[in-house]
Parts: structure tokens; sequence; C-alpha cells
């Protein structure tokens, strides 16, 4: 999952631990600091909520893209709950988030219709 939000964001390397996913936003996204744990959360919500309805509703995950329109809706959800600036970064985020899963969706089709 890491390396699809890796990927998205066009970085090379994925974090391992808690500090690396904190020292990774800041190179991405130095002036952010306030949204880093907005990111992990709704990330590690999305995940498990995606692997409960998996594992106990037993439908199939299609993609890994799935997963991250799930975080671009809390990330909206969550921007409701926020005023100014603020709400507007997270609702740029998630609306970046999103245009570049659905790009990423676009360029995995393709790869995978040429084999």
């Amino acid at each position: 999952m890491w390396r699809t939000v890796g990927c998205m964001l066009g970085m090379d390397r994925c974090p391992n631990n808690i500090w690396q996913y904190f020292s990774w936003c800041y190179s991405f996204l130095p002036d952010g600091e306030k949204f880093y744990t907005f990111g992990l959360a709704s990330l590690c919500w999305a995940m498990r909520n995606c692997c409960n309805r998996t594992t106990f509703e037993l439908k199939k995950l299609g993609s890994p893209f799935n997963v991250i329109y799930v975080v671009c809706g809390y990330i909206t959800y969550w921007a409701g709950l926020m005023m100014g600036e603020d709400r507007e970064a997270m609702e740029r985020g998630a609306k970046m988030l999103r245009i570049n899963a659905s790009n990423m969706m676009c360029i995995c089709a393709a790869l995978g219709g040429n084999n």
C-alpha cells in the first residue's frame, strides 16, 4: 500500500516505520507538518476498513487504488471539520491524491493490456 502512495507522489522509497513516514512527509511536504497525522490516520483507517471488508464480508479488493479513494474520502470528510486555509489545503490534497490515483490506474491498465 505504501508503495502505491509513494508511486502516486513520485517517490522511490517508502517508509518502513512511523519515523520514516514523518521524514518522508517532510521531504515531500515541508510546509504541511500539521497534516502529516491526518494523512497517516486516513491511510491506516482506510487499509483497516478495506482489510475488514475483505476478511469479514468476503468482498475482493479490486485494486490497491480503491484504498486510496477511501483515503481521499476520509481526508475530504475531515477537511469539512476544519475552517479557512487548512480546509482548502486538505481539500486540495485529497483532490490531488484522487487525480494521481486515477492517472496511475490508467497507466497500470495500459501496461497490463499490453502483456
